[in-house]
């Protein structure tokens, strides 16, 4: 990834409305009349948030009969965070190059002539001159307390000092009389914090990979579910291709108090708080026979269970408004079949 792709995904994602129809689109492909239904907004903002997550690559688009689908790129969504903020416009060379630079600066302002004339304040610098002490000491030998001073002596007379900010600082370990050093340097100035074979870097991406493939494998079950208010008894009723993930996400805006997805029951959250709440599926989508399109037969699905149970008004939070234009447009297209 270029670091202009990863300004431009951070960039994209810092807006409360674009995360929700992230959030959403996640869930399942949507039309812009649909996203703008469900989050609330104007048709020329959601197309207007569209744009900016298609230019960093979130997301893309495609014609379906008369209407435009906005589905998530789902191998961006796969990219880690710290591979998104690898992607930074200095290479890593002259990052280390600048680092073994200031390095080599406060070791030329605190070591005279090879030996230390005091220890700095900042925590940083002191770091920087403790691991010159450090890399004395052989890794994995032992050395007894008397052998440590042997070391330390000639670069500072305050032997006991450093001795005791080694071990506090984890450079070197101590047990009974004994000290010894079990990290390596993996850089000048730089003590890595584990040693890391390289086999067991290759079975750590192994098993990345392996957790990949098997989640790309799992089928997801598409559905209408319900947000029922145990308090009151409204409902909310949605639906998604992915029932599981429709449920995890739900439940956690509900305990997090951040309903993006509709006003009204964000309202009646903090009033009741979210242990008042609570997730049930309503229906599964029977498989999609060949030639069928899923979406529209999802639709269709929550048409019904909107009709059916009418949460609108006093009963749920629904938009009666916006379920009586898909009835109309749902009439309209069976009327083109015929």
């Amino acid at each position: 990834m270029k670091s202009e792709q990863s300004i431009a995904i951070l960039k994209a994602l810092a807006d409360q409305s674009r995360l929700a129809i992230v959030n959403s689109l996640l869930e399942r492909p949507q039309y812009v009349e649909e996203i703008a239904r469900r989050h609330a907004l104007a048709p020329s903002t959601v197309s207007f948030h569209l744009r900016k997550l298609e230019q960093a690559g979130l997301i893309s688009t495609r014609r379906e009969q008369y209407y435009q689908v906005i589905e998530p790129n789902l191998a961006i969504f796969n990219t880690t965070l710290r591979e998104i903020v690898a992607a930074t416009p200095a290479a890593k060379e002259l990052q280390d190059e600048r680092m073994e630079q200031y390095r080599r600066k406060v070791l030329d302002a605190f070591f005279v002539n090879g030996t230390l004339e005091k220890l700095p304040a900042q925590h940083k610098k002191r770091l920087i001159v403790l691991e010159q002490f450090a890399l004395r000491f052989e890794l994995g030998r032992h050395y007894s307390e008397t052998e440590v001073t042997a070391l330390i002596a000639p670069l500072f007379d305050d032997y006991c000092t450093v001795r005791r900010l080694l071990v506090d600082e984890g450079l070197i370990r101590r047990e009974a009389a004994e000290y010894w050093r079990e990290q390596e340097l993996s850089a000048p100035g730089e003590l890595a914090a584990t040693t890391t074979t390289g086999s067991q870097t290759m079975n750590n991406e192994k098993k990345r990979s392996e957790v990949k493939r098997v989640y790309k494998q799992t089928s997801t079950q598409p559905g209408v579910y319900q947000i029922r208010n145990k308090a009151n008894g409204k409902l909310f009723i949605d639906s998604s291709t992915n029932l599981e993930g429709a449920r995890n996400s739900r439940l956690f805006q509900l305990k997090m108090g951040s309903v993006v997805f509709n006003e009204a029951l964000k309202q009646e959250l903090q009033q009741f708080g979210a242990e008042n709440f609570d997730f049930e599926v309503l229906e599964v989508l029977k498989p999609v026979q060949p030639g069928e399109q899923e979406g529209r037969l999802l639709a269709d699905l929550e048409l019904r269970w909107l009709e059916k149970l009418r949460p609108f008004g006093e009963r749920g939070y629904n938009s009666e408004k916006s379920f009586e234009r898909e009835k109309e447009k749902q009439a309209r297209r069976s009327a083109s079949k015929d």
